[in-house]
């Protein structure tokens, strides 16, 4: 996977930025935005990618749907919801910023952390994908679709769980 700060980096280097720089105490602003940035880049990966898997469950319902397996419905709309909350979350998180003239500093170590938290949610975006994965293989297989779907569930709030921690890996609380 692609380092997303290096991407955003070399985007800034512009001539109009290096002529900034020259401003005491503006490199250290750009270096903030620029992580800033690449954790939200980071983040919008995120998103998009649980955003596939919300997307393959809705096609999963309609086939329920179509098959008249309607007692597991309002299970699959609770998972559903819960990917809802996911998506949004990722989009719209705070991302570390202070102003250029606010009195309160996030420092770029807090910013890095706070990156390679967000990075390490990677592998567990992939192993919800797992768990849609072998959801949809016991719907195909007449397996156990219920106890699949308690365990994407609990994988999804599990996440969840990681994604509260922003604010502590942000504070240094962690």
């Amino acid at each position: 996977m692609e380092d997303y700060r290096d991407k955003v980096a070399g985007e800034r280097r512009g001539i109009i930025n290096k002529l900034m720089e020259l401003i005491p105490g503006y490199s250290g602003y750009v270096e903030k935005e620029t992580r800033r940035e690449a954790d939200k880049l980071l983040r919008e990966h995120l998103a998009d990618r649980l955003e596939l898997e919300k997307g393959r469950l809705g096609e999963l319902r309609s086939e329920m749907t179509n098959a008249k397996m309607l007692e597991l419905l309002d299970d699959v709309d609770r998972v559903d919801l819960v990917f809802e909350n996911l998506v949004d979350r990722l989009r719209f998180a705070s991302y570390g910023y202070a102003g250029f003239f606010d009195t309160v500093r996030v420092d770029e170590e807090a910013l890095d952390r706070l990156y390679e938290h967000d990075e390490a949610l990677t592998g567990d975006v992939a192993g919800i994908a797992a768990k849609v994965d072998e959801l949809r293989g016991a719907y195909d297989s007449g397996g156990d679709v219920s106890a699949k779907l308690k365990e994407l569930r609990s994988v999804l709030k599990d996440f969840e769980t990681k994604l509260d921690k922003r604010k502590d890996v942000i504070s240094g609380v962690e």
